[in-house]
């Protein structure tokens, strides 16, 4: 018989790999998200901004 421990061992330590590269991925995610919300958030300030300087002319 093989050694069923050293499958079981296996299958763990590969699990625990892709459970690890899951979270890098999920961190690196949610990083992006928020410095593109804040981006976001940055742009709409300005264009408020700029629009407040424009003058009132009807079109």
């Amino acid at each position: 018989m093989k050694n069923v421990g050293a499958g079981i061992r296996n299958s763990m330590i590969k699990r625990q790999a892709a459970l690890e590269r899951f979270r890098e991925r999920k961190i690196a995610f949610l990083t992006a998200r928020e410095e593109i919300t804040k981006e976001i958030e940055e742009a709409r300030t300005i264009w408020e901004e700029t629009l407040k300087q424009l003058p009132n002319l009807p079109f």
